[in-house]
């Protein structure tokens, strides 16, 4: 009787799963995906049309930077059904291949299967709809690799354009400042500035100027923290409203901002400490993945993507954690598995459940375990120890 693989049943399930996910929309193009936004607004950069307006409906507005709209510009030449499979391949391809990259960081020499397979359901809502997180952590996963080999121009490249996409990534990248200010902070501020100034090489300046105002002005009304609260945003503002505690948006920019310090403080004692770098930068990562689900500007059902990194990792390495910690992390999971599973359902059922603040509760418990971690002197041996000494030397 062949042996059971673990090996084969994460590349089966992750087979299966994006066989199906990148099948749906040739079926049905418009049905239950945000792909089309993206088509629309490489279209409308494309025609000089309004970036920000709802001539779409009943899609959604595009949110993000007219540098976005002018690199989906080829999507919207493709078929929406035959764009949309395309746009998700890539997301996961990127996501697949940084995660891969990132696991042998953080579990060298270690069996890697159960990590994918516990990073599978909290990526199934931003790859099952299109949306760009996948890309987005790809890139950051992608960025943390890169300057652990002391890569810094890749990674600012790698986080400007995940930062062009989404803002909330340049969290990462400031991180990074902390660790190595001028060799990080130098090629990332420059490649943001390139990439504002690009859209004016490929459209009219004066339209370029106007999509920007509007692309900022949307920003700036672009307040949910008043709707109800399975359609706001998913965060620790939301579980103090589950609570009762109404805290005006002015008021929690400021706790936002407090709590983004206090990570900052984290790694800068760590480095005041002598901590090494590869564990400076995974720890630096690992912690602005927390602080951009539970106090980020904008988190959503699909965001929390970010955070299935770090809790697979949570999940699978114990070195070193308590029992308490194992059992917080499997609390968390089970939380944010109850959560996937409830999209499933029809809204009566689904929404109330979102509403009770199920999954910013599940994050909570993750980032607890993830701190914890962090804070502990770490016992891994970094990855460029485990390598060949002539390897070593070479690079």
């Amino acid at each position: 009787m062949q042996r059971f693989s673990w090996n084969s049943t994460a590349i089966g399930l992750w087979a299966v799963y994006l066989t199906v996910v990148c099948t749906l929309p040739l079926l049905k193009p418009l049905a239950g995906t945000i792909f089309p936004i993206y088509a629309f607004a490489g279209e409308d950069f494309l025609t000089g049309q309004p970036l920000y307006g709802e001539q779409h409906l009943p899609f959604d507005i595009f949110r993000y930077s007219p540098l976005v709209a002018a690199l989906l510009v080829p999507f919207s030449w493709l078929p929406m059904g035959v764009g949309g499979l395309v746009w998700r391949l890539i997301g996961a391809a990127i996501f697949l291949t940084g995660l891969a990259a990132w696991a042998r960081r953080v579990l060298p020499g270690r069996p890697r299967a159960g990590f994918f397979i516990c990073a599978l359901p909290l990526s199934h809502a931003s790859l099952f709809n299109g949306q760009a997180n996948p890309l987005v952590v790809g890139l950051l996963l992608w960025a943390a690799v890169s300057a652990c080999r002391d890569g810094w121009s890749k990674a600012a490249l790698l986080i400007a354009v995940a930062s062009l996409f989404k803002g909330y990534p340049l969290t990462f990248g400031l991180l990074l400042m902390l660790v190595a200010p001028f060799r990080i902070g130098v090629p990332l501020a420059l490649t943001l500035a390139a990439g504002l100034a690009l859209p004016f090489l490929c459209q009219s300046p004066d339209y370029v100027s106007t999509q920007y105002r509007c692309w900022i002005e949307n920003l700036r009304y672009d307040d949910r923290t008043q709707l109800p609260l399975h359609a706001g945003y998913q965060d620790v503002h939301m579980l103090l409203r589950v609570l009762g505690i109404e805290v005006a948006r002015p008021g929690y920019l400021f706790v936002q901002a407090a709590m983004g310090v206090g990570v900052a403080a984290i790694v800068g004692r760590q480095l005041w400490r002598g901590e090494m770098r590869e564990h400076l930068v995974m720890n630096a990562f690992a912690l602005s993945l927390c602080w951009m689900t539970l106090f980020g500007p904008s988190t959503e059902s699909s965001t929390f993507m970010l955070l299935a990194p770090v809790m697979a990792r949570e999940l699978v390495d114990y070195r070193g954690q308590s029992r308490r910690s194992r059992l917080t992390v499997m609390i968390g999971a089970v939380l944010f598995l109850i959560s996937v599973f409830a999209y499933a359902f029809p809204h009566q059922i689904h929404r109330p459940l979102i509403a009770t603040g199920i999954q910013p509760l599940a994050a909570i418990l993750i980032s607890v375990t993830v701190v914890g971690r962090v804070l502990k002197k770490s016992e891994v041996t970094p990855m460029a120890m485990l390598e060949p000494k002539a390897t070593r030397q070479a690079a």
